[in-house]
């Protein structure tokens, strides 16, 4: 239920790159990779919440405003299977920064993010932060596999949580 409401959450921040979806993605006037237009990238891992590990899944989109900075939403999420079942859900607007883009082609990037925090029944919701850095590794055209490292700091009513998550992923710029 409360993964429903946090994609709710997440749905105006991501119609909000729409816009960006009508700009030229193609990269057409050079056969070398190109930040520029609507963007994409999901993925899977796992990660820690203090002595608890867990898996972890991601979906973020946007537009991108100039060649080394990508800025959208991210719905990222960690949670436990097993009898005592736990989820952390962050919905944040993030923004990808490239500092070596376009010298590298694609490569290192930071990224941070600020929006709201939920646990998986429901039971809290506070404000959620990302910060996190990955690489871009070109698979040809505009489509990267990358591996990302993400901390998330979850401030609730009456405490805080933090997840350290590794995930690889598959995006498209």
């Amino acid at each position: 239920m409360s993964t429903k409401i946090a994609l709710l959450i997440a749905l105006p921040i991501l119609l909000g790159t729409g816009s960006a979806a009508a700009q030229d993605i193609t990269g057409a006037e050079s056969s070398a990779a190109t930040h520029k237009g609507f963007w994409l990238s999901a993925g899977g891992g796992g990660g820690w919440s203090g002595d608890l590990r867990g898996a972890a899944v991601y979906l973020r989109m946007g537009g991108t405003p100039s060649a080394n900075v990508l800025f959208g939403g991210e719905v990222i999420t960690w949670f436990r299977g097993d009898q005592d079942y736990l989820q952390r859900i962050n919905v944040t607007a993030t923004a990808l920064f490239y500092p070596l883009y376009p010298s590298t082609g694609g490569g290192l990037f930071l990224k941070g993010g600020f929006g709201v925090a939920t646990t998986g029944d429901g039971g809290a919701t506070g404000v959620g932060t990302t910060f996190g850095a990955g690489y871009d590794f070109g698979l040809g055209g505009n489509l990267y596999v990358t591996p990302n490292i993400d901390f998330l700091v979850q401030f609730f009513e009456s405490w805080t949580d933090t997840q350290l998550v590794i995930t690889l992923g598959l995006g498209f710029h």
